[in-house]
């Protein structure tokens, strides 16, 4: 999806595991408010998309849709289980990535405890565990999608943030779009792999990582306590800057509060 003219500063989106969507219009038109083109790119594994169940793949995939369209000098805003990919991407020096935006990421922080409810951390764990784990797992959660409603499992999972609820109850067309891309294509092996990706450490991690790149952490502000303390240590180890905490959502911040994520880009810029 693209929106906005060619002349604007390009702003790539890569999504994460729970909400493979497109963004909503408010968030489209505060981005040509502020100079941006949105271009957001649906991943392997989801929608219509073959799978592609390799986070190093999946970037160099990118890198040459970066190459092929000139975008050399985009922005990149990676959300959750997509953050992996931009590790490698903003290490690509032929790509001219202006900055790399990393949300509601958790580097290296084991936050396996902040998962809620209990059903839903049990979820997460079996899926570490093993891919036959995954694969019960999986089974699980489109069970549910299927006996207690499409927005069930997504609103239990984030029922924590009201500004996720807020979204989802605001945005039915766009939720149900983006379940529909999940149940479409999502198999075990691409489900392994964003959980696990995610949630283990990354060896390629090491202490000063990020030094010299040009990078914002973001996250939304209703997060816990204990997640923001841990991201926050990792932000610094890593060398990236002080993380940028909106003020509605979670998961869903960046489209939750569209206009301080844009303030905060443009800061930064």
């Amino acid at each position: 999806m693209v929106c906005g003219s060619d002349e604007l500063v390009p702003l790539v989106l890569i999504h994460s595991v729970e909400y493979p969507g497109w963004p909503p219009q408010d968030f489209c038109q505060e981005a040509e408010a502020a100079g941006f083109q949105v271009i957001a790119v649906r991943r392997p594994g989801f929608g219509n998309n073959p799978a592609l169940p390799c986070m190093k793949g999946q970037a160099d995939l990118i890198a040459d849709f970066l190459r092929e369209n000139d975008l050399r000098g985009a922005v990149i805003a990676l959300s959750g289980t997509g953050c992996p990919i931009g590790y490698k991407l903003a290490k690509m020096p032929d790509l001219g990535i202006r900055t790399s935006i990393f949300v509601n990421c958790c580097f290296n922080y084991d936050q396996i405890a902040q998962f809620q409810p209990e059903w839903y951390s049990k979820i997460i764990q079996q899926t570490l565990n093993s891919v036959s784990g995954a694969r019960l797992s999986l089974m699980a959660l489109k069970s549910s999608w299927g006996i207690f409603g499409r927005a069930w499992v997504h609103e239990t999972a984030l029922a924590k943030s009201k500004g996720d609820i807020s979204f989802l109850r605001e945005n039915p067309k766009l939720v149900s779009e983006a379940i529909d891309n999940l149940l479409a294509r999502l198999d075990v092996h691409t489900f392994h792999t964003e959980i696990s990706s995610s949630v283990r450490t990354d060896p390629c991690l090491t202490d000063g990582y990020f030094e010299d790149v040009p990078a914002l952490v973001m996250s939304g502000s209703e997060t816990t306590a204990t997640w923001k303390k841990g991201v926050e240590g990792e932000v610094a180890r890593l060398g990236l800057p002080a993380v940028t905490y909106l003020p509605s959502g979670d998961f869903l911040a960046v489209y939750q509060s569209p206009r301080e994520f844009f303030v905060s880009l443009q800061k930064q810029m």
